[in-house]
């Protein structure tokens, strides 16, 4: 298909992405990291490559012990840009400190973008600044959009 300057490109579906950081240990860096390095970093795959691109409009975290008064600790998930070759930190979500109950919300946290479209190359990767426990503070990532 041809894309002139009238030309609307639509997206083909919405996308969810999740990812559960629970139980996962910390990433004690905020450098660019090559492919090689992003496990041994503890850097994990969000939003995979794509055949044509996807559109990020929001990222979700929210705290998701198996535990439900178990307390989410001060931290930061650091988003990260894969290029096919190296991750890049391009953004982070500050986690407070929430000490949920039956009546009080656990943690929950959003990043909202306007005009964030990954290159069908290029995917999405999450890390946390504090080592989390299942039972104590687990969080989970969601990332919604939309395939081209």
């Amino acid at each position: 298909m041809a894309i002139t300057p009238n030309s609307v490109v639509l997206p083909q579906s919405a996308i969810v992405y999740n990812l559960s950081l629970a139980a996962v240990t910390a990433c004690a860096t905020r450098a660019p990291t090559a492919t090689a390095s992003l496990t041994g970093a503890n850097i994990f795959l969000l939003v995979p490559a794509t055949t044509n691109g996807v559109r990020i409009d929001k990222i979700l975290a929210k705290g998701c012990s198996n535990s439900i008064t178990a307390a989410t600790v001060a931290q930061t998930i650091t988003i990260w840009e894969w290029d096919g070759t190296t991750a890049f930190p391009i953004d982070e979500l500050l986690v407070t400190a929430v000490t949920p109950s039956t009546t009080v919300a656990s943690y929950q946290g959003q990043v909202v973008y306007t005009n964030f479209v990954l290159p069908s190359t290029h995917a999405l990767y999450a890390s946390t600044s504090i080592t989390t426990t299942a039972s104590t503070t687990a969080l989970s990532l969601s990332a919604l959009g939309a395939l081209y």
